[in-house]
Order: C-alpha cells, then structure tokens, then sequence
C-alpha cells in the first residue's frame, strides 16, 4: 500500500513539472517574436476571442475547447496562456476543494440546468475560474486557469455552456 502512495506523489510531481516547463517553453516562444512587429501582433491577440469549437469527450463530460488546444489542456486567448482541467470521481474528495481555504465566497450557478459550485481566485499573477457539482453518482471540477491578473469572465462562461454529462 506504501509503495502505491509513493508511486502516485511520484507520478503527480512529474506531471506538475511537465505542465510547468510547458508552460516555460510557450513562454520562451513569445520573446523571440521579432521587435518591430510585436506592437502589431500583441494588438491582435488581444482583441481576439477564441472559439469553443473543438468537441473533447472525457469520462463522462463532453465539452467544447480551442481547436489549438494541446494535450495538456493549454491554448492562447485574448493574448494570455490559458488551461482547462477536468476532474471526476465518485467520492467527494479533497481535490475538487483547490482554493476553498482561502476565497470568501463560493456561489451557486445553473448553467445548462446543472447547477454549480463556482468561484474566481487571484492568486499572484493567475487567475483560478473553478466550477464543482455532482451529476448522478460523481464529482465533477472544472478549472479554467489564466496565467494573467486581468481576463474578460464570459470566456469562461462560453466554455462552461458547452459542457455536457454523459449518462453511462
């Protein structure tokens, strides 16, 4: 039982690390972008809304994402680095709770007739849009992060209405 423990800290630190050095590698890719054009392009991004077109079926979700979206759940928008994760399972368990210890407030929304559990967290220079319910017998957290402090909130909640439960 210990060495499964351990396995699966291992497990879960490799993959924080790959999520963090793709992160540093999107963020290298940025700086090489010639001088004289950046003005331009920055103006661009930043006008620029990305699409929920990409349909992504997951253990028991189905949902909607950036067509640019890489395996690790990451996509640019309005300029900024962005990540969806989702999470299941059957036991409410401390990993649908990420930031409950230190927000002021969790509200209730319906989206699409299944309500929620939601909050935004700041957190440095990241924002954390986290959304929980339970549909049938499972746990459901989605994260939406944007790794900047500013952020236009009905991205997120274009996203959240092209979610949709799977019954299996």
């Amino acid at each position: 039982m210990n060495k499964k423990v351990i396995i699966g800290c291992i497990v879960a630190v490799a993959l924080i690390g790959i999520v963090v050095l793709a992160i540093c590698i999107g963020g290298k890719k940025e700086d090489a972008t010639p001088q004289n054009n950046s003005t331009e392009t920055e103006k661009t991004e930043v006008q620029e809304k990305v699409a929920f077109t990409k349909e992504v079926v997951k253990t028991r979700v189905k949902y909607k994402a950036p067509e640019d979206i890489d395996l690790l759940g990451s996509f640019k928008d309005l300029g900024h680095t962005c990540t969806i994760t989702y999470y299941t399972n059957q036991t409410s368990v401390y990993a649908l709770y990420p930031f409950d210890d230190v927000v002021e407030k969790v509200d209730k929304v319906t989206i699409n007739g299944v309500e929620y559990e939601t909050y935004k967290y700041v957190e440095k220079a990241m924002i954390h849009y986290v959304y929980r319910t339970k549909v049938g017998n499972y746990y459901h957290l989605f994260q939406y992060d944007v790794y900047n402090t500013e952020y236009d909130d009905s991205q997120v909640e274009t996203f959240m209405n092209t979610v949709e439960f799977i019954n299996e």
